[in-house]
């Protein structure tokens, strides 16, 4: 909580007299004023520690948007995983193709498409201070949280290495000096199940305190596979989550406290469903007649992931600096296997030949990926100032090693292993870091910041041949990138009034370079140099204009931003295509621009408005670059998607000069509104609604008709009662309430393949607080 990071005891009770007004707010919380409200009730008042300090986030010179625990409870009462954060806030997009394990992050557009397990994202989550990098450490369930905060733009100063989009910080509840705990239960559409149980208090007053938190989610196979040649499962999509978390809080003198957290998962569940020829030819629709509960695919489907971590933070007040060090140890491994070909080759979805084919078993195009084992350490120390003057400085170190073995293997028609490519990942990272702000006057401040950070990374990789296809390893099977670099920020904050701050920012963050040796194993039979791709490091600028308000006698907040982001040498990845081959490209020059806006507003007491709205511009800018486009179809011979692109008949490619970048939705809106009615002392009955969109998106590099997703509208409803002083409340919801299924991403070298959206749920809740 925000007052244990807290010692200056002044700060501290300033922050707690705000900290308890909750008011009934559910949708975003933006930027906050330090002012005392001149009226009750009011806006909620909400600390962020975007900046590694509790502060408000009208302070902030950057774009930051806060989601409360009560905001991420309701949205994961129907089993949502952490894609449930997608189009909630302004710019923020989240999309997988590999279900439940591996979310890919995009914020402004800027993201990595990259599906493999030893890519890297611009956007960085981090976990109780722990920056967690292989995407499958990213998708630990978030259950009894503090709050999430999306701070927007490159943060390479504080948070270092591949920050250049943002970062999604996560911060759990920590252990109190008074027993608490709750106990929440949910029960849905297709038999979800999900438990949250915590418990905490003091096991030494005021000396030792501790908290247990579990969860445990669970879903019915709710597809079904009407593939007659199938030997694998018939029901699929299913899936048991089991996640807990440990944690002592020891606080042997008043200036020192150290917090040990101990937390793992158990997932089995499905692999993303492939699904064969669904969309439409020549559209971006569904085929008619799709059922999104039947499948037909003649391969193998299922999805494990265990992980286990460790970590230890000390906080110790010495004069006037105080001393952070975070240490921490994550380990995962998982196993994920899918039809890539979407099933059967020679049926539609609903299980009828397709014309001018022969019904048959058709062949089996089955992969599975692997991580035996993926370790993760980091150390972090800060030193920060302390007090209530002008000058505020914090600086450190900061060091990461990563250890990934990844597995990957192509299967027979038999379900045997055919060709195993291994690959290891060995990377080191280093950063040493300063910042500072300065109150010039008691309106003006400034800040800056610098980061200087290197990268080393050695890659391995060898093919076994297991099956009758044969496969060789590149003559030089091991690969290296070296990167050192400078990050940095300035920026400046003005208080027009009271109410109103202005700000300027200009930041850069920067991805570290990547490898990747999976074309090795389609190189059959050959030994050549070349099937390692390199991309080089990419470096990101961003400016930034912003304004956040309080208006109304604090019933009312608005906040503006403008950017522009400048990237050099912006990793892609041409994936898929006629051979399904993975190859990383680096643009000369990509930018993107746009702007965010966020309101609240409380026009009666009991009734919460608020609403968000971003659109962001995205450009490809390399005249030379190009991309293979999608296969060749299994009926025509022609290419199976319209491409729109200029083709290049030399190299058989497509110019992606000008083109967006792919998942990077132009319009993201959300709002919701929140209607409270007192019908006893201390008794409430609450409707809640919230309702996001997010534009159409371009799934890959070049431009398709077909590989175009459709708009998307989500929304939400829920009906509940609060007894405040038992400590319950009961609450019926549903999600995606105009049942709207969408192509959310494809596969693009054998059919129209894709994977769509879940349709609408419905669900009860009841919790019980003590």
């Amino acid at each position: 909580m925000i007052h244990m990071l807290m010692k200056n005891r002044a700060a501290r009770l300033s922050l707690l007299r705000w900290a308890p007004l909750w008011s009934a707010a559910t949708g975003p919380a933006l930027a906050q004023p330090a002012a005392p409200p001149t009226i009750a009730p009011a806006l909620e008042q909400v600390v962020v520690t975007a900046q590694h300090k509790p502060e408000f986030a009208k302070n902030v010179p950057f774009a930051v948007t806060s989601l409360s625990s009560k905001n991420v409870d309701m949205l994961t009462a129907d089993g949502e995983d952490i894609r449930v954060l997608s189009a909630q806030v302004p710019s923020l997009y989240i999309e997988s193709s590999f279900g439940r394990i591996y979310p890919r992050f995009y914020i402004r557009g800027l993201g990595n498409s990259d599906f493999t397990y030893n890519a890297q994202q611009p956007v960085s989550v981090v976990y109780d201070d722990v920056p967690v990098e292989n995407a499958v450490l990213k998708s630990f369930p978030m259950f009894d949280v503090q709050d999430v905060e999306v701070l927007r733009g490159p943060q390479g100063t504080l948070f270092g290495r591949n920050t250049p989009a943002g970062v999604v910080k996560i911060d759990t509840k920590k252990p109190t000096d008074d027993y608490t705990g709750y106990l929440d239960v949910s029960y849905g559409t297709y038999n979800t199940t999900n438990v949250t149980a915590v418990v905490g208090g003091p096991i030494v007053p005021q000396k030792l305190d501790f908290r247990i938190s579990i969860l445990e989610e669970r879903r019915d196979d709710w597809v079904t596979n009407i593939n007659p040649f199938d030997m694998y499962r018939k029901h699929l999509e299913g899936y048991q989550d089991f996640a807990a978390r440990g944690q002592l809080l020891l606080k042997p003198t008043d200036d020192i406290d150290a917090l040990w957290e101990v937390d793992g998962r158990d997932l089995d569940g499905t692999a993303r469903l492939f699904r064969a020829n669904i969309i439409e030819p020549g559209t971006n629709r569904l085929v008619p007649g799709f059922k999104i509960d039947e499948i037909n695919t003649n391969g193998d489907n299922y999805q494990y992931l265990g992980s286990f971590g460790t970590h230890f933070t000390v906080n110790d007040d010495f004069g006037p600096v105080r001393l952070t060090s975070i240490s921490a140890w994550e380990h995962g491994d998982t196993n994920s296997r899918g039809d890539v070909s979407g099933g059967n080759f020679y049926t539609l979805p609903n299980g009828a030949p397709r014309p001018g084919d022969t019904t048959g078993p058709g062949f089996a195009d089955e992969t599975s990926d692997a991580i035996p084992s993926l370790d993760q350490l980091t150390q972090e120390i800060r030193l920060a100032t302390t007090g209530d003057g002008p000058f505020f400085n914090q600086g450190g170190v900061f060091a990461f090693h990563e250890n990934l073995r990844v597995d990957s293997n192509d299967y027979l028609q038999t379900g045997v292993v055919d060709i195993s490519l291994n690959q290891r990942q060995a990377t080191t990272s280093f950063g040493v870091f300063d910042s500072a702000t300065y109150k010039i006057t008691p309106d003006l401040t400034f800040g800056a910041g610098v980061r200087l950070s290197t990268d080393h990374k050695v890659y391995t990789v060898a093919c076994s041949n297991v099956g009758p296809s044969s496969c060789a390893p590149p003559l030089q099977p091991t690969a290296k990138t070296n990167y050192t670099g400078p990050t940095y920020n300035v920026d400046l904050t003005y208080a027009v009034t009271p109410s109103i701050n202005v700000y300027g920012r200009i930041a850069s963050g920067y991805l570290a370079p990547a490898l990747d040796g999976r074309n090795v194993e389609y190189d059959f039979g050959n030994r050549a140099e070349g099937n390692f791709t390199e991309a080089r490091a990419e470096t990101t600028t961003s400016y930034e204009i912003g304004m956040k308000s309080t208006l109304l006698d604090n019933r009312a907040r608005l906040n503006l931003t403008l950017y522009r982001w400048d990237t050099h040498d912006l990793q892609l990845t041409a994936v898929g295509g006629t051979f399904n081959s993975t190859q990383l490209l680096n643009a000369k020059n990509s930018i993107g621009q746009g702007f965010e806006s966020e309101a609240e507003f409380l026009p009666i007491d009991n009734l919460l408005l608020t609403a968000s709205a971003s659109y962001n511009f995205t450009e490809i800018k390399d005249p030379n670059l190009e991309s293979s486009g999608c296969g060749f179809s299994t009926i025509t011979g022609g290419r199976l998607c319209t491409i729109e692109d200029a083709y290049d008949p030399a190299t058989g490619n497509y110019h992606i000069n000008g083109n967006p970048l792919p998942n990077a939705p132009r319009w993201v809106i959300d709002a919701s509104a929140r209607y409270t009615m007192p019908v006893a002392d201390g008794k409430d009955v609450y409707v809640l609604t919230d309702w996001s969109y997010r534009s159409d998106v371009n799934f890959f590099l070049y431009r398709a008709v077909e590989f175009t997703g459709m708009s998307l509208v989500q929304g939400g409803l829920r009906i509940g009662y609060e007894d405040h002083t038992r400590g319950i409340e009961v609450a019926g919801f549903v999600r995606n309430i105009l049942d709207q299924v969408r192509i959310t991403g494809a596969i693009d070298f054998d059919n129209l393949t894709g994977f769509v959206n879940d349709p609408r749920t419905f669900g009860i809740e009841a919790r019980v607080k003590f």
